[in-house]
């Protein structure tokens, strides 16, 4: 890490190692350095600076911490803790104006005082106010012309998000914390704010005017703003405040943002990098294959059967399977009130699915029936069809299975069933599954052609739901099937 400080050089080589271990790790590539010159936003002086700098800029309070008198003992954790206190950074989570954003290489205190760049002072002024002389903004502190430092940006951004001592959101058009209020801001519809929201340990957030939301120290703590941001975006409270990375609940998390919306269509998936913590990388003109290859990933580290438990268009960027989604829109919200209960020992659906060239093979239960067009009521585009399970004992099994499709179904010279997905796995594994009596199914609607062996998934605009009308419980043979 090069410097021209004077106490940078002096800095003991196994002193050096910690505080650039710590900086590498903890902080971005760039920061708004805040330096408050009087009591006026015109007043207050920013630049933005990069890692290698701060030896310089906070040269004083590094000699310190890092204790240069080399007969003074100092532990690598007091070392860490005052770097910590000291380069504590505040992080920004807005919506961008349509112009008027300060760009990297304009960030200047003597610039005209445009709306974009009054709105990162405010972020800067709130940022001291919380005691932190570095602060972070996506609008300005990435170097977008450098491919690597985007991609790194993009690819950490999550973490320094939780990383960062506060996250200061700003909400141009909420001005109460009731749910009427807050869920009329833009804020709520992006695709990046989703991370910005679930990723911080401590938030605070401002109105247009920037006046505090709340008076606590963590909005996070406000009992009745989370519940209308719960309200707002289907995220429990519980995941609001203490959300943890990964590779599960994927149908759940996917329905948090299948009603956002991005400017670029690759950062659909972008955005989603961090939240199931895999690595992708970033290839700007892809396209809808951003998508495709972040849900590969997911498939490939998930054994999860809620992956599956979506509707609407599919991929078309594999050439054998359609059972993959296109974009999180494919992930409707749905009522799980009636699903039977999951645990460690009552292990639901099939957690060995592979995804391969082939296409995807996935594990299901099979209920066979007939399929019916239905007739719409006035206004409806979409067609509409029910499916009835053939019973196998006396009198009906199953619910009618109501489907809805935009591009309609060829019912002429096919077999129909479904595929049940979230049976209840009984021994031996592979050939038999459980349902159970009054409980809701998710399925996919198959279909074949009379002789033919292979089924193949019909697309369909809605989650297919079945309930079972039995009072105790039905064991019924597997089938793999590739999708």
């Amino acid at each position: 890490m090069p410097s021209s400080s004077r106490s940078a050089d002096l800095i003991p080589p196994e002193r050096r190692a910690i505080f650039d271990e710590f900086v590498y790790n903890n902080l971005p590539r760039h920061l708004l350095h805040v330096k408050p010159a009087g009591t006026n936003l015109q007043d207050f002086e920013i630049e933005v600076i990069s890692a290698s700098q701060l030896p310089s800029v906070f040269e004083s309070e590094l000699a310190s911490i890092l204790r240069l008198d080399r007969n003074r003992r100092v532990s690598k954790d007091d070392i860490k803790k005052g770097l910590g206190e000291l380069l504590k950074f505040a992080i920004f989570s807005h919506r961008w104006f349509q112009e008027g954003e300060p760009s990297f290489r304009a960030v200047d205190s003597r610039r005209p005082f445009t709306r974009g760049y009054h709105k990162l002072i405010s972020f800067c002024v709130q940022a001291k106010e919380f005691g932190c002389n570095l602060a972070w903004s996506d609008t300005c502190c990435i170097d977008k012309t450098s491919s690597a430092e985007l991609d790194e940006a993009i690819r950490s951004m999550f973490r320094w998000y939780r990383l960062a001592h506060v996250c200061i959101v700003h909400l141009s058009d909420a001005t109460s914390i009731s749910f009427d209020e807050l869920e009329k801001d833009v804020w709520f519809t992006r695709g990046w704010t989703l991370q910005e929201l679930l990723a911080p340990m401590r938030m605070k957030i401002y109105r247009g005017n920037w006046k505090k939301l709340t008076e606590v120290d963590n909005d996070k703590d406000h009992d009745e703003l989370m519940e209308s941001v719960s309200k707002i975006t289907n995220i429990p409270i519980h995941d609001l405040r203490h959300f943890q990375p990964g590779t599960n609940r994927i149908r759940e998390r996917m329905s948090w943002a299948s009603k956002r919306i991005t400017t670029r269509t690759e950062d659909i998936a972008y955005s989603l990098i961090g939240i199931f913590d895999v690595n992708l990388p970033i290839a700007y003109g892809e396209g809808t294959w951003a998508f495709h290859r972040l849900m590969e990933v997911i498939i490939h580290r998930c054994d999860e059967w809620g992956i599956f438990a979506w509707a609407g268009s599919p991929s078309t960027h594999h050439s054998r399977t359609n059972a993959i989604p296109q974009s999180p829109a494919c992930y409707h919200l749905i009522d799980v009130g009636g699903f039977p209960s999951e645990t460690a020992e009552k292990v639901h659906g099939d957690t060995s699915f592979t995804l391969s060239r082939q296409g995807l093979f996935l594990t299901v239960m099979i209920a066979i029936g007939d399929i019916e067009r239905k007739e719409n009521a006035d206004g409806e585009e979409q067609l509409l069809y029910e499916f009835t399970v053939k019973p196998s004992h006396a009198g009906p099994t199953f619910t009618t299975v109501h489907v809805q499709s935009s591009a309609g179904i060829d019912l002429e010279g096919y077999e129909w069933a479904i595929g049940i997905l979230n049976y209840r796995v009984v021994e031996p594994e592979g050939e038999y599954g459980k349902l159970e009596g009054g409980k809701s199914y998710v399925s996919y609607l198959l279909h074949r052609r009379a002789g033919e062996e292979a089924w193949t998934r019909e697309p369909t605009d809605n989650i297919l739901i079945v309930n079972t009308l039995f009072e105790s419980e039905s064991r019924e043979p597997l089938r793999g099937l590739w999708l």
